[in-house]
């Protein structure tokens, strides 16, 4: 018979046991662990975070239906790869597959459910457009005319607004061609360059909202070939013309000399100013260099080598960390620079590359190469492809999903290369569209023939985002 004194000490070690076992099953819950009673397996969970554009629809996670609809958080998924389908009434299906990792949240709330009937509709005007043109943030299009030059805004509502019109020059020429337009990163002015009858040409900057405009010739009182916008104030305006950078305010009419040489490229970032110089005399490489906006503490950021070209540069940011794809006309090669963790790092991508595309927050990179469209995903390095030949264009159309443009239509697809979708228009050949895109409102805005059209992809309801 067992003492009082034995049934205690038992008693004791078995709670403790059972304590110690109940908290090394909750340290390995929470550290993405699991447990099947029945099969007595232990593995590995994440979590998913489901969501579409609209909410509300059925879900199916490895080919099996669950009972919540979007949103839904799905907790203690087994890790490895998933697929993951949602599907409602009146829009295509969308599927994609995603590996979960222990411990980890698996982000699948992105998906932009297309509907079956999209309504194209065309803005009634007598006005015959030659050009529409998205500003960076892709929150304003703006569409032109040519002889004479006009400016005019694609309103949210899809009415038209005239913001300007191009003046006649010294010789009382009318434009005839307006071409390098650019639009400031807030949609506050634009730069275009107006060509006369009689070839001469002029770059003109425009506020976008009073519509007063500059002859930015006159202003810098200099050739004009490689002008940016400043992010930080639409109202500088830089100009790099044989290897030196000059800077203009409209306001002010004040023009500054930076104290630059050998420059070769240009970019303006958030933050201030990026460029490609080369190494003189010998010309033997080629440096990225970051300055201020005033083009003061010059940080040399990576060292190229020489091409007979200058390398273009199309920078973004990744939260505080500088990232930029740059391309030697060369042998259109791809390069992806970025600052992360204090550190400079370069990566060669490949050769033979075209169309290299930021999505809205830097995230993406997009590219076509050997007829594949491929996208980097920079933050996490993942890298994606698919075989999509003839891509003439490509336009950011949320920051999950990418329109194209190709010979035989137009086509949405994820950032990943899933959800390939054919949409209107559906002509056979669509090499003479226009296509601009804005983001909020999910819209396409194409024009053909003169003639501006749109339509909206954005269902009642929205998506809820998690993060």
């Amino acid at each position: 018979m067992i003492s009082q004194k034995t049934r205690s000490s038992l008693t004791i070690t078995i709670g403790t046991i059972l304590v110690s076992i109940g908290t090394i099953l909750l340290v390995g819950l929470a550290s993405g662990y699991n447990i099947d009673i029945f099969r007595g397996e232990i593995f590995t969970t994440g979590l998913a975070l489901l969501g579409s554009n609209p909410g509300g629809a059925s879900i199916k996670v490895n080919s099996k239906l669950i009972s919540q609809k979007t949103p839904y958080r799905l907790e203690s998924v087994k890790t490895g790869t998933i697929s993951v389908e949602y599907s409602l009434a009146d829009y295509y299906d969308w599927k994609a597959n995603f590996f979960v990792k222990p411990g980890e949240v698996t982000f699948a709330n992105y998906a932009l459910l297309v509907p079956k009937v999209i309504e194209s509709k065309q803005i009634e005007s007598n006005l015959v457009f030659t050009d529409i043109v998205s500003s960076p943030e892709k929150n304003k299009i703006y569409a032109f005319i040519d002889n004479p030059g006009l400016v005019y805004e694609v309103k949210s509502n899809y009415e038209l607004r005239k913001v300007a019109e191009l003046p006649v020059n010294d010789s009382i020429k009318t434009p005839i061609r307006q071409v390098d337009t650019q639009i400031s990163n807030d949609a506050g002015s634009l730069v275009t360059r107006a060509v006369y009858d009689d070839a001469s040409t002029a770059y003109f900057w425009v506020n976008t909202s009073s519509g007063e405009l500059f002859d930015l010739n006159k202003l810098f009182n200099q050739p004009l070939a490689y002008i940016r916008i400043s992010p930080r104030n639409n109202k500088d305006i830089y100009n790099l013309q044989a290897g030196k950078i000059s800077r203009v305010n409209v306001d002010s009419k004040k023009l500054s000399s930076l104290p630059m040489a050998n420059v070769t490229a240009l970019d303006l970032t958030k933050d201030g100013i990026l460029t490609i110089e080369n190494i003189s005399p010998t010309d033997t490489a080629q440096l990225l260099v970051s300055y201020d906006y005033d083009g003061n503490n010059r940080k040399v950021l990576y060292q190229y080598p020489s091409s007979t070209k200058p390398l273009k540069i199309l920078s973004s940011k990744i939260g505080n960390d500088l990232v930029a794809a740059i391309t030697n006309p060369d042998n259109n090669s791809l390069t992806i620079f970025r600052q992360k963790d204090g550190k400079n790092l370069s990566s060669l991508i490949g050769l033979d590359t075209s169309l290299p595309n930021f999505n809205p927050n830097g995230r993406f990179l997009s590219f076509v190469q050997a007829s594949k469209l491929r996208t980097i995903d920079i933050e996490f390095t993942d890298r994606y492809s698919i075989l999509l030949a003839d891509i003439g264009q490509i336009n950011w159309l949320t920051k999950y999903q990418m329109l194209l443009k190709k010979p035989n239509g137009l086509f949405i697809i994820d950032y990943n290369g899933f959800n390939l979708l054919k949409i209107p228009p559906n002509a056979t050949l669509l090499s003479d569209y226009k296509i601009a895109t804005l983001l909020d409102s999910k819209s396409v805005v194409f024009l053909i023939a003169g003639k501006i059209n749109y339509y909206s992809l954005e269902p009642r309801g929205g998506l809820i985002n998690f993060r």
